[in-house]
C-alpha cells in the first residue's frame, strides 16, 4: 500500500506492506483523514521517528477483521476513535484513555496517512451509507471539542470566548452551539479562520492584532462563564483568566510549550478553575459521531481542500503557515491526477 511516512527531513510517501489484523483488530481502508495541528507540529519540530505514519482523524470502510471480530462488520463504513485504553488502569478509570499504554491509533501506532490501517475493533463506530464517509473524519476534532466544553461547566445562555480559531477552536464554536450558549466571542489572527468562526456560530469574531480580548470585553462589558485556550499564544493564558467572571472555568486546550504566568491572586479570589483538556473519551467520540449522523455539527464546512496522498506532505507542510487555509483532508484512495 502506499503510505506517507515520517523521514528526517520531514514526510514522503512510501510503499508498505498491507497491515494484516491481529485478533481483535479489523482493517479499514481509509476514505479520508484530517490533517490535524498536533501532526503538523510533530513533524515541524522532529517529534517523530523515521517509518512512522501519522494520522488519527479518520473514517472508512472495514475490509478485513481478525480473529474474535464479527465477520459483518466488512464492507461496514466506520469512524474509528483513535484513543485506545484497557478500561482498567488508574487513567482509563479517570477518564483519560489516552494517557493509558494501550497504543493510539496514529499516535504511538500506525495511523491513517495510508490507504489501509489497523485498528482495534471496539474503536470503530458505525455509521450510516449515506452519511457522505469523508466527514467521519470530523469525529475526533469535534470529540475534542466536546471533551473541552464539558469541563468547561457551561449552560445555555451563558457567554463563552474561544481563544485562537483553528480547527480545533472552530470545533469549540459548534461545541458550545450544541450546549446551548448564547453569546460566542472568537478571537484570532487568521483572516481565513475568522471567517470560519461566524461560519460555525460565533456571535463576535475579533482580530487579535487589532484589539485584545480584555479590551474587547471591556468594551462590550462582558465576563465570560467560560474561556476555551486554542491559541498557545504566550499571553493567552492570564488574559483569559482576566476577562472570567466570579467562579469562572479557563479550560486550557492548546498544546502549548511554554510557561504562562498564572495570577493567582484573582484565581483565588473569583473562584476561577484552570483546567487542561487533552482528546477525550469513548462517550465524548460517540457522542461526536451522533452529532455528525445528524447534522447537528456542520463542521464538514470547514474543509478548505481534499488532497490525495503523494499532495498530503506539502499539504502537511503549508498547514505550518495556514493563510486562508483552515482544514485539509487527505483521501488515500484518490487517483493523483497526471496533470
Amino acid at each position: 500500500m502506499k503510505a506517507v511516512v515520517c523521514t528526517a527531513g520531514g514526510t514522503a510517501v512510501a510503499d508498505l506492506p498491507d497491515p494484516v489484523p491481529a485478533a481483535d483488530e479489523v482493517v479499514v481502508e481509509v476514505e479520508a483523514c484530517g490533517l490535524c495541528g498536533s501532526d503538523v507540529h510533530a513533524v515541524e519540530q522532529g517529534q517523530t521517528y523515521d517509518g512512522h505514519v501519522l494520522g488519527h482523524e479518520f473514517g472508512g470502510r472495514v475490509v478485513e477483521v481478525g480473529a474474535g471480530v464479527d465477520r459483518g462488520l466488512v464492507g461496514q463504513a466506520v469512524a474509528v476513535n483513535p484513543i485506545g485504553g484497557c478500561g482498567r488502569c488508574a487513567a482509563c478509570v479517570r477518564g483519560l484513555p489516552f494517557r493509558c499504554s494501550v497504543p493510539n491509533v496514529g499516535i504511538t501506532r500506525p495511523g491513517a496517512f495510508a490507504q489501509y490501517v489497523a485498528a482495534p475493533a471496539a474503536q470503530v463506530v458505525p455509521v450510516p451509507e449515506d452519511l457522505p464517509l469523508e466527514r467521519a473524519a470530523d469525529a475526533e476534532p469535534l470529540a475534542v471539542a466536546l471533551a473541552a466544553v464539558r469541563l468547561a461547566r457551561v449552560h445555555p445562555g451563558d457567554a463563552a470566548l474561544v481563544y485562537g480559531v483553528g480547527p480545533i477552536g472552530l470545533n469549540a464554536i459548534v461545541a458550545l452551539r450544541l450546549a446551548g450558549v448564547e453569546r460566542i466571542v472568537a478571537a484570532g489572527r487568521s483572516p481565513g479562520r475568522r471567517a470560519a468562526a461566524a461560519l460555525m456560530g460565533a456571535t463576535d469574531v475579533i482580530d487579535t492584532r487589532e484589539v485584545s480580548v480584555r479590551e474587547h470585553a471591556e468594551a462590550e462589558k462582558l465576563s465570560y462563564a467560560a474561556v476555551l485556550e486554542c491559541s498557545a499564544a504566550p499571553d493567552a493564558v492570564p488574559d483569559a483568566l482576566g476577562v472570567l467572571g466570579p467562579g469562572g472555568v479557563c479550560v486550557e486546550v492548546a498544546l502549548a510549550p511554554h510557561a504562562p504566568a498564572v495570577p493567582l491572586f484573582p484565581l483565588l479570589s473569583e473562584g476561577h478553575t484552570l483546567v487542561g483538556s487533552c482528546a477525550f473519551d469513548a462517550p465524548d467520540y460517540r457522542a461526536a459521531v451522533d452529532h455528525l449522523v445528524t447534522g447537528r455539527a456542520p463542521t464538514h464546512e470547514l474543509v478548505s481542500e481534499q488532497v490525495d496522498l503523494p499532495s498530503t506532505p506539502d499539504a502537511l507542510h503549508r498547514l505550518r503557515t495556514p493563510g486562508e487555509l483552515v482544514r485539509i483532508l487527505t483521501r488515500p484512495q484518490r487517483v493523483p491526477s497526471t496533470v
